[in-house]
């Protein structure tokens, strides 16, 4: 319901660090998504937040019963019309704003998907808003005060001996861009602020550390707090770590769990022979799991798969394994999460024959089921010290190339290509033909 960026744990170590501060106000600047309030509510403090997002104030104001004073602009009145009969000054302008947060990016802009994302919203609205608002008339979080004011003036008035817990903005212009939508669409009493600067963002960090009880955290590492550094977390496998700092706090670490199920199959080794014809199979989340972490290159992280293909010869040995997920923005086309070939083997180049039963007619058949649409198109990304992917070379069609955003590679390379344009029979000719020479080798 409220959306953000903060990992789960967080609320956890919010509410143990609490616990030993005195029942008394608690103040909450860059209050955002109201994280910080749902850990600590119920607990006896009396919470006081404050921020300057059009979003963060249509939740506080409501909460603390305040009119929420958003209005939709007159200019935006042909587009968005059909919502004017759910501002309702309270908590139905709140379920608009949380509901707009999701769709109304696409407003506006062309592209099917774009156009099909507003469509699917205006049609199902009135269910939608009707669910958000039961959702959030349900919720336990109470505030003593909320104020639509900067962090920078806002702290000034708080009480020096007074406990302070905020998740501030490390990055200037964060939540700016985040709530642009809404800002192009509704009209409020927004305050006059200025982003905050890289001396603000010290100035607010002693602002908020010079006190008894306080607690932080942020996406940055901060190297003056590292004295009070009390948490590291890092939820998912991709995730960027969240570092937490506090006055006094246990001292915890969280760190991503994978399951894993063991893969009984056997799998080509170096002095086996590939023979036909293969076949795919479905694997399990915790099979995929353990192929992924013995053979991927550890450099790349993991991510979730909706679909997990194990690929087999005709003795049932296991070659190789891609994972496929549904494309976010083109409707069908199926993105490449993992292919990767199992090693050693005597076949340098068995990677290709991966990547070839992958796009195969078979895998195309695999994705339409588990996805419950057409696929046409497949899509991947490779990270590489080199301008070209030898794996995908000569199979799929090199469609941008710009640096790797990830530490370790040069390049960060999106590829693209036709599925269904051959059978597995097909693709293990191909190979053979043009790649399946095994390596030679001599003894002594």
């Amino acid at each position: 319901m409220f959306q953000g960026t903060i990992p789960g744990p967080m609320r956890a170590i919010v509410r143990e660090t609490a616990s030993s501060w005195p029942r008394a106000e608690v103040y909450v600047p860059c209050c955002g998504n109201f994280t910080i309030e749902r850990s600590l509510a119920g607990m006896g403090f009396a919470l006081r937040s404050s921020d300057v997002s059009i979003y963060t104030t249509a939740i506080g104001r409501w909460l603390t019963r305040q009119p929420v004073g958003i209005q939709l602009r007159d200019e935006s009145t042909d587009r968005l019309g059909w919502l004017a009969d759910s501002l309702d000054d309270g908590v139905g302008t709140v379920a608009t704003m949380m509901l707009g947060t999701r769709f109304l990016a696409s407003v506006g802009r062309e592209g099917l998907w774009h156009e099909r994302v507003v469509r699917s919203y205006r049609e199902q609205w009135k269910a939608k808003h009707a669910e958000t608002v039961e959702r959030l008339s349900g919720s336990a979080v109470e505030l003593a005060s909320y104020e639509v004011e900067d962090v920078r003036t806002w702290l000034q008035k708080v009480p020096r001996d007074a406990p302070v817990c905020s998740f501030p903005p490390f990055y200037g212009g964060g939540y700016e861009k985040l709530y642009e939508p809404l800002e192009a669409h509704f009209t409020w009493d927004a305050p006059q602020y200025e982003p905050l600067s890289n001396d603000d963002v010290v100035s607010v960090l002693g602002a908020i550390t010079d006190r008894p009880y306080w607690l932080t955290a942020s996406n940055h590492d901060v190297p003056e707090l590292y004295p009070y550094l009390r948490g590291v977390i890092k939820a998912t496998p991709r995730a960027a770590p969240f570092y937490v700092y506090a006055s006094q706090a246990p001292t915890r670490i969280v760190a991503p769990r994978q399951p894993i199920e063991p893969v009984k199959a056997p799998r080509l080794r170096e002095g086996d022979e590939l023979v036909g014809p293969i076949t795919l199979s479905l694997l399990k989340p915790g099979q995929f799991n353990a192929l992924r972490s013995r053979y991927l290159n550890p450099r790349i992280a993991p991510g979730a798969a909706n679909l997990a293909v194990a690929v087999r010869d005709g003795g049932g040995r296991l070659l190789g394994v891609f994972a496929m997920a549904p494309s976010t923005f083109t409707p069908d086309e199926a993105y490449v999460l993992s292919d990767f070939a199992v090693a050693p083997t005597d076949y340098p180049r068995l990677s290709k024959l991966i990547v070839l039963a992958a796009t195969s007619a078979e895998a195309q058949l695999l994705c339409q089921r588990a996805f419950s649409r057409r696929i046409r198109r497949v899509a991947t990304t490779a990270f590489s010290n080199n301008p070209v992917s030898m794996k995908y070379r000569g199979l799929l069609r090199l469609h941008k190339r710009s640096p790797s955003n990830e530490d370790g590679w040069k390049f960060q390379l999106q590829y693209r290509g036709a599925m269904g344009q051959h059978t597995l029979a097909e693709a293990l000719q191909t190979w053979v033909k043009r790649w399946g020479t095994p390596t030679t080798k001599t003894g002594v």
